[in-house]
């Protein structure tokens, strides 16, 4: 059965991660950090359909006054 150590090509990689001439690592890559403020500059729409004041108590007529015999 054929290994995948014995191949030539993976040799090679081997042998060029044990040592002899690395590159620098690179620098990370320029990402402008993100600030999340409390405040925010923008007023956010309004609703779709924005609530209405509630209805009031219903109007009815004062009561009678009861009867006490």
């Amino acid at each position: 059965m054929h290994c995948i150590q014995d191949h030539p090509a993976h040799a090679q990689a081997v042998r060029a991660d044990r040592g002899g001439h690395k590159n620098p690592p690179s620098a990370p890559p320029a990402i402008p950090p993100i600030i999340i403020t409390p405040f925010n500059k923008q007023i956010p729409n309004p609703a779709i359909d924005p609530r209405s004041n509630p209805p009031g108590p219903p109007i009815v007529p004062p009561r009678r006054p009861d009867l006490r015999m």
